[in-house]
């Protein structure tokens, strides 16, 4: 029988197959954009014949309501049946019943079936046109829950939504039942994501590489207490997208030591062994076949290393004890590093991640050179991308594998490598400027101990040759802020480098007389030392050898970039300036992006469709410079009628979430006021609630008329999670919710002002709460913050950012206007100055600082001692002192740009004037414009589209 189906987005396919998975994973003849015609390969005689023509560029009035009613009855009818199929053939869950749970897992292996050709099929590509390629490794990769955004890529939301309606679901209520994947934290993490959406989309050969976390970061729990952690469960019921690659895994090794083999050439031996395991998880791109590959590791011992001899005598923990201590290394992301064992653990998991990876690598690139390898051109196939200073051992791991098991020289294995490693840096806070001890690194890694050292003596004399030996102080400072092990003595060769001055006598001319009473000084002071009692010297402590990974990062790879303008050029002017000055071509800016696709597209359907119906046509979820033309738009009040109606939509979820998540019911029709971001000082959420707290205070000096004159009625909500061993971001924490108990329950108060922490923050939380924001807080002291990705996702969903001009939010406020950002606060080129006035004890506190500080401490918010949060922004000096993030500094600048923000939403034309101009603004912030950018100037790789 002959069909005809439409797809979501207007496209029409041919294909025979006796389910609508069967036809979504056909091959494609070419791309499905937008007027043009793609068809399936047939499948094989005797299955049902479904067609569909490619018309999403014609006019919708050609298409007959009958033929888009017998597509969905078709359609829905195809993908119901797909879905039971799993439900009864691929089971995770007894038959009795069908429920959520149920629903989901088989909706998922539904899908997962469509994309599973489409991958085999980019597999399939890149192994016979063997394409340069491009590998992203990271640490973290914070996916979001796949389903929603895979059959939006896929063009289906349509079809399953109509087919679990016919079982009994709704398709939000079904996605809703997918844990999210516990492989991030962050930024760092959401953007290595987004990279992978673009990545996809956009046809570029590529990968990512991760860790495989069974327990996640932590689920943050909020108490009384505040914040308590516990283990994540996303993987308790499995995980139906991903592939065990049973055939795929590598020995990852530990300790041992480094002998000569008969060769002459170095061996790594001994030590402790563990087998690093390929899951392997689809990642579709949008309206596109290309179906790319996430591969994350998980660690194992063979099973020969039980000791089935202790276990039987009783010692059952002795017998496992190889088995956990290799499952273990990816138990947790970021492991607790204050003991010598945790430090031991975080860098097994960040050498599991490099050696793994690149053995895989090397595998790919042997296999598809057909026997004739020639490994100078593995720079011309191969781009590694270290996502931070995580991978750095992807340098000496290259190095060793070329070396020591293919067999090239010193000279050839350093060029191989540097031309294919590049490094994103995504700091510039020292702290996080990985350093890793060096007597450990060589218990763990002792060969790669052994490259490191001639890798840095190399770099030393880089140094020599362009300092010169003339000004000794000058190349000791080059030295000592360059070189790659901190701490060391001088490499054998440039020992005598550097020659200290020796103390050399007094010699007083002949002519010179010594006056009787220097004389008799002289002779006082020999006698006042000898009575003196002796003093035993104290032994200087000599400081720790370390291995600076940032600095090796910069010398073994070709490239660098920052990800905002701002920070690229604190990275060249300050972190990294003295390489600069050595290798500038090195250094670059790549400004982050978000994907279009997951952050607006799927998450604020109301306002998609809305953009859509404005600028008529979709083409700006691939081409986001078409949100231009909405500018034209922005004061039209039919426009401005819409986009608030969405945005109310949007409120209207987040109410419910509030209420289900922390009890509490708020008012959609107050400003929704937001902060979700990873707890830090330098992000200074306590600037946001001291700023709470004075808008407190202020309204209980007023009478109730007063008060609704005075302020906007606001709901405050925070997200975000501070790491388990980070004490004062966890004080933070508490504090928020202590404010919120006190300001919640306040019946003088009432909707006039709300503040709410939503427990667990993650991307699924994320996804309901930015369509949803008005305002939004970045905050961050100036400089510090490389560029944020939350700013750009809020922003590119119409709201209103209030922030310094740091990271990101420079360039957004140039792209969007300058009168539709909220600006306040020192800026970057001043916080060294201010530190320093500080320091001196010239820096002289507002009175509105004093009052908020004084009220917090009066017990208003309850009986938790809040000395040691508050003290950190008082004195002129010492450790967790003096008020390092410059809140107190910023605290009158941010209450009066406050008053700014509630003066715009009160006229409402004005606000939604400038929502709207934020979205038409935000089309640079696209991760496929950041992409395009990477594969031309750092990767060189090019675009393939399958066939």
């Amino acid at each position: 029988m002959m069909d005809t189906m439409r797809i979501s987005g207007g496209a029409e396919i041919s294909v025979k197959c006796n389910s609508l998975s069967s036809l979504v994973t056909r091959r494609w003849k070419t791309k499905m954009f937008p007027a043009r015609i793609r068809t399936w390969r047939p499948a094989p005689a005797g299955n049902r014949l479904l067609t569909v023509k490619s018309i999403s560029s014609e006019p919708k009035a050609l298409v007959t309501d009958s033929k888009q009613e017998a597509f969905a009855s078709d359609a829905a009818a195809s993908v119901a049946s797909s879905i039971k199929y799993h439900s009864e053939f691929t089971p995770l869950f007894s038959p009795e019943k069908f429920e959520l749970p149920k629903a989901f897992f088989a909706t998922a292996q539904s899908v997962r079936d469509a994309l599973i050709v489409n991958w085999n099929a980019t597999y399939e590509c890149y192994n016979s046109v063997n394409p340069k390629q491009a590998y992203y490794l990271s640490m973290e990769f914070l996916q979001g829950r796949a389903l929603s955004n895979a059959v939006g890529n896929l063009g289906l939301t349509g079809a399953y939504a109509d087919a679990l309606k016919r079982l009994g679901f709704e398709l939000e209520n079904v996605a809703s039942q997918e844990p999210d994947p516990a492989l991030g934290n962050g930024g760092l993490g959401r953007l290595a994501s987004c990279f992978l959406d673009s990545l996809a989309t956009l046809n570029y050969p590529a990968w990512g590489y991760g860790l495989r976390y069974k327990y996640g970061l932590f689920k943050q729990i909020i108490t009384k207490d505040g914040q308590e952690e516990a283990a994540e469960d996303w993987l308790e019921l499995s995980n139906p997208w991903e592939i065990v690659r049973n055939d795929v895994s590598y020995p990852v090794k530990f300790y041992g030591k480094v002998v000569f083999g008969s060769d002459g050439k170095k061996r790594w031996i001994g030590g402790e062994d563990v087998l690093a395991v390929a899951h392997d998880v689809p990642i579709p791109g949008y309206k596109t076949k290309t179906t790319i590959n996430l591969r994350l590791w998980s660690t194992k011992a063979p099973s020969a290393d039980f000791d089935l001899s202790s276990y039987n005598s009783g010692k059952h923990t002795e017998a496992a004890e190889a088995l956990f201590n290799a499952e273990k290394i990816c138990y947790v992301l970021y492991p607790g590093d204050e003991s010598d064992e945790g430090k031991a653990l975080r860098l097994k998991q960040q050498y599991t991640l490099c050696s793994a990876s690149l053995q895989d690598i090397i595998a790919r690139f042997e296999t598809r050179s057909e026997g004739n390898v020639n490994w100078e051109e593995f720079p011309e196939k191969v781009a590694v991308q270290m996502n931070d200073t995580h991978p750095t051992l992807c340098i000496p791991e290259l190095m060793r594998i070329l070396m020591d098991l293919k067999g090239l020289s010193w000279e050839d294995a350093w060029k191989i490598t540097q031309r294919t490693v590049a490094y994103t840096n995504h700091t510039v806070l020292p702290e996080a400027l990985e350093k890793w001890s060096l007597e450990l690194m060589e218990k763990l890694l002792p060969r790669h101990v052994e490259i490191i050292e001639k890798i840095d003596e190399e770099l030393v004399g880089t140094i020599v040759s362009e300092y010169g030996t003339e000004d000794p102080d000058l190349l000791k400072e080059k030295l000592k802020a360059m070189r790659i092990l901190e701490n060391v003595e001088l490499p054998t060769a440039f020992a005598d480098v550097i020659v200290n001055p020796k103390n050399t006598p007094v010699v007083i001319a002949a002519n010179t007389e010594v006056s009787k009473e220097d004389a008799q000084t002289g002779v006082k002071k020999e006698k006042e030392e000898e009575e003196t009692a002796e003093v035993i010297p104290q032994p200087k402590v000599k400081p720790p050898k370390m291995v600076r990974m940032a600095n090796l990062a910069v010398v073994g790879g070709h490239a660098v970039n920052g990800v905002a303008e701002i920070h690229s050029e604190i990275v060249k002017t300050d972190v990294f300036n003295d390489f600069v000055k050595l290798w500038p071509d090195k250094f670059q800016n790549k400004t982050n992006g978000v994907t279009p696709r997951r952050w607006i597209r799927f998450c604020n359907p109301y306002l998609s469709d809305i953009i859509t119906n404005w600028i008529g046509t979709e083409d700006w979820v691939l081409n986001t410079e078409k949100l231009e033309e909405l500018r034209k738009f922005a004061d039209n009040e039919d426009l401005q009628s819409e986009w608030r109606a969405a945005k109310k939509k949007n409120k209207l979820k987040v109410v419910s979430l509030i209420k289900e998540r922390t009890g509490y019911t708020v008012n959609p029709d107050a400003m929704f006021d937001i902060q979700i971001k990873r707890i830090h000082e330098y992000k200074r959420q306590l600037l946001n609630i001291l700023g709470i707290v004075y808008r407190y205070k202020k309204m209980k000096e007023m009478s109730s008329s007063e008060r609704e004159k005075a302020f906007v009625p606001r709901v405050c909500i925070f997200g975000g999670k501070a790491f388990a061993t980070y004490v004062q971001a966890k004080r933070i924490v508490k504090f928020i919710t202590d404010v919120g108990s006190t300001i919640n329950h306040d019946p003088e108060i009432g909707d006039l002002l709300k503040v709410i922490f939503v427990p667990d923050y993650n991307v699924s939380v994320a996804e309901l709460l930015i369509p949803a924001s008005e305002l939004s807080q970045h905050i961050s002291t100036a400089g510090m913050e490389a560029s944020g990705t939350s700013n750009m996702k809020f922003s590119m969903n119409g709201c209103i950012l209030i922030g310094t001009l740091d990271g990101a939010n420079v360039e957004i406020r140039e792209e969007v206007g300058e009168e539709n950002f909220f600006l306040f606060g020192a800026k970057a080129d001043e916080i060294v100055d201010l530190r320093k006035e500080r320091a001196e004890g010239k820096f002289v506190p507002d009175p509105m600082f004093e009052e908020v500080k004084q009220f917090v401490r009066s017990g208003v918010f309850g009986s938790n001692n809040y000395d040691e949060l508050i003290g950190s922004l008082e004195g002129n000096e010492g450790f967790g002192r003096a008020d390092y993030f410059l809140v107190g500094k910023d605290f009158p600048s941010y209450v009066e740009c406050q008053a700014k923000v509630d003066k715009a939403y009160r006229d409402q034309k004005r606000w939604t004037r400038m929502s709207i101009l934020n979205t038409a603004g935000s089309s640079k912030f696209s991760s496929d414009r950041t992409i395009h950018e990477y594969a031309k100037d750092i990767w060189n790789i090019k675009q393939v589209e399958l066939p």
